[in-house]
């Protein structure tokens, strides 16, 4: 599985992604695509097979981006700042739910709650 960190997210993340399996992790800052605009980044990412992982709750927001813009996506929605509130919600968050199992679906993970948005076909 494939991954790519958005620029609001630690590269810490990439660590955690790598000890839970076979998967490859990018990241926008470490690609120097910083300031990449929502629609670039999403379509780099179908092209690539990258589930993205961000804090932008701009992406939950099936109008702008529907599903045949997308291969799979994790929105984190930590409860406060910071990097380690970041590692924390995302080490609860894979205690609970596969990896493999995000392909074609957007995941809005909170503390006590995952949603699945839709599952993209």
């Amino acid at each position: 599985m494939k991954f790519k960190l958005d620029e609001n997210i630690p590269f810490s993340l990439k660590k955690l992604i790598e000890a839970t399996g076979d998967h490859q992790v990018d990241s926008v800052f470490h690609e120097k695509k910083t300031g990449i605009d929502d629609h670039s980044l999403l379509k780099l990412c179908l092209q690539e097979q990258r589930i993205l992982i961000s804090l932008d709750a701009d992406f939950n927001n099936p109008i702008m981006h529907p599903q045949e813009t997308l291969f799979g996506m994790i929105i984190l929605r930590p409860t406060s700042q910071g990097k380690q509130a970041v590692s924390d919600l995302f080490t609860n968050f894979l205690a609970s739910f596969k990896l493999d199992d995000v392909v074609n679906k957007v995941l809005i993970v909170e503390y006590n709650n995952i949603t699945i948005r839709w599952d993209c076909v």
